[in-house]
């Protein structure tokens, strides 16, 4: 016998009228086989959408991660290339942060 919280979760996803005609005692095996059948494959297109988005989502931040990297390389080059430029900005900007930040 299945558990109870098995079968209340079996059709979470269903209006109540689903609920109410998905096993009536006129259900046949056949007619339960092919609505199990429906389930599993709306279930399995749900998964597969997720599973799309969730990969965009994913390609989307690793773009932007190799994009943040560049930039940090690009930033390395001008330090290399311009040590003193690149000290005389960094303190001006420290800087202007003390002035307003003691304002």
């Amino acid at each position: 016998m299945p558990r109870p919280s098995l079968i209340k979760g079996c059709c979470s996803g269903m209006s109540a009228d689903e609920k109410e005609g998905f096993m009536d005692e006129t259900t046949g095996p056949e007619e339960l086989s092919e609505k199990v059948k429906d389930q599993t494959a709306e279930v399995k297109e749900n998964a597969s959408a997720a599973a799309h988005q969730a990969r965009r989502t994913v390609e989307a931040a690793w773009d932007e991660a190799k994009s943040k990297l560049s930039d940090l390389q690009s930033l390395e080059a001008f330090v290399r290339e311009k040590p003193t430029r690149a000290i005389l900005v960094t303190f001006g900007v420290g800087f202007l942060l003390g002035l307003l930040w003691h304002k």
